[in-house]
């Protein structure tokens, strides 16, 4: 694996050393206390695998000085009560919460949340990860919130995710096609198999994969700053410009020339991986979230590819940010806790089961790891050069620094805004002109709803 991806966090700097010169972080209006107790919440995975329970075990053993608190909660409840519950007195001190805009930028435009700036700095955060990813991490808090890399730090990502092509190796050799290694040689390849009777892309217009798709083919006309005019309204976009039309028409091609189902409109999620599993499509667009899953239901040989032709821009992002409410007395411990999940230990185990770190080792290996943080399970135990494979895309995109978030983040109306649209290319009933109309409709009343 690449040398200068595997690099060792700054964050591996002993916490103990550094415990005494962030005591003066701490001088913000919540009083701190002297207490060395911690509470910690984060989205629960049941079943005895979940890797964020073993790294707390872990931290247990390092640190018996400390009590540790745990609290369980999941996805849904942390976006639908994260505001009343981290500015709460039993508020936890450190929690998982989701990134964005409309999300941790929202709760510090509040001053809910701790800004962690001088944490970032103090640790060494600053320089051990890559500028696309501290991005996510940095929020104008005086202006609404929005996510920009001139931002105050608000939360800690510990963790990479991202869009990536999947393909069924055994249906590509079955038709005698090479699996593609450039935008164009996708294109034939799909081409390929629409004239050999298979519709080739697993595929779903209701949750994430058509806005993803949407947003690879803007990235491959545009550049970094549009990204940040994009994201974080840098500057005013241009509508009409080549990222926006291409990307709406390039789509509609796809579905025109039966690259795309044409029913896939009305399907979700859960249709268009249970489709890719049972091996009825040799191509998915989607996320690197479902690596597991195919690895456990498909009986296929799968290659992982980041999208073609998007080497240098790509959809993803973190995985969640760890954040710190303001209300929390103990920011010292919380921060000294985020900082040993970016330690070696810690993103070594995420290594080793696909969990995309950021500061990982060269010598990132299960025999390596602390009994503690080994998934009792073995889950991935059988799959370790499959996990290496994929892990080296994501390796790949961080060397370019590629990482363009996601389409939906600018603001909380866009998600529902691109599925519509974009529903309405894979039904056939609007232009792109028109579709690109209501995605900039969406945007524009986000923008304004920010003062901008």
């Amino acid at each position: 694996m690449n040398k200068r991806f595997f690099r060792v966090a700054t964050a591996a700097v002993s916490a103990i050393a550094l415990t005494a010169s962030l005591a003066a972080c701490g001088g913000d209006e919540t009083a701190q206390s002297e207490e060395k107790e911690l509470t910690i919440s984060w989205y629960y995975t049941s079943g005895g695998g979940d890797a964020w329970e073993r790294a707390i075990k872990l931290y247990k053993e390092q640190n018996p000085d400390i009590t540790v608190n745990e609290v369980h909660t999941s996805f849904p409840q942390m976006q639908k009560n994260a505001q009343l519950m981290l500015q709460t007195d039993d508020a936890p001190d450190v929690a998982m919460y989701n990134q964005g805009t409309s999300s941790v930028g929202n709760l510090a435009s509040q001053g809910i949340l701790a800004d962690l700036t001088e944490y970032a700095e103090q640790y060494g955060w600053t320089e051990s990860l890559p500028n696309s990813i501290q991005t996510i991490a940095k929020y104008k808090a005086d202006e609404g919130g929005i996510m920009s890399e001139d931002g105050g730090w608000y939360g800690v990502p510990i963790q990479g995710e991202f869009t990536l092509a999947y393909y069924n190796k055994d249906m590509f050799d079955q038709y005698g096609i090479a699996i593609p290694e450039t935008f164009e040689e996708l294109e034939a390849a799909m081409q390929s198999f629409v004239d050999q009777g298979v519709t080739p892309v697993a595929f779903e217009g209701n949750e994430t994969a058509a806005q993803h798709l949407w947003y690879e083919l803007a990235l491959s006309k545009a550049d970094r700053q549009w990204v940040n005019d994009y994201q974080s309204y840098e500057h005013d976009l241009d509508w009409n410009s080549e990222p926006f039309t291409y990307a709406a028409e390039k789509f509609a091609e796809w579905v025109d020339k039966g690259y795309i189902p044409n029913n896939s409109g009305g399907l979700v999620a859960e249709d268009m991986i249970t489709q890719f599993c049972a091996g009825e499509y040799p191509i998915m667009f989607s996320g690197s979230w479902w690596f597991g899953r195919i690895q456990q239901d498909g009986a296929f040989t799968t290659v992982f590819r980041a999208f073609p032709g998007n080497e240098n821009l790509s959809t993803g992002a973190a995985g969640k940010l760890w954040v710190v409410p303001e209300t929390s007395k103990h920011k010292d411990l919380a921060a000294d806790f985020l900082n040993f999940l970016l330690s070696e230990d810690v993103q070594n185990m995420l290594v080793t089961e696909a969990g995309l770190p950021f500061n990982a080792t060269e010598d990132a290996s299960l025999e390596n790891l602390p009994e503690a943080l080994k998934n009792p399970l073995g889950t991935f135990d059988d799959l370790q050069e499959q996990v290496m494979e994929f892990n080296a895309v994501f390796e790949m995109l961080l060397e370019n620094d590629a990482i363009a978030l996601y389409p939906d983040w600018p603001s909380a109306g866009m998600y529902d805004a691109l599925n519509s649209a974009l529903q309405g290319l894979i039904n056939q009933n609007s232009t792109p002109e028109q579709a690109t109309q209501e995605i900039q409709a969406a945007y524009d009343e986000g923008k304004a709803e920010l003062g901008l």
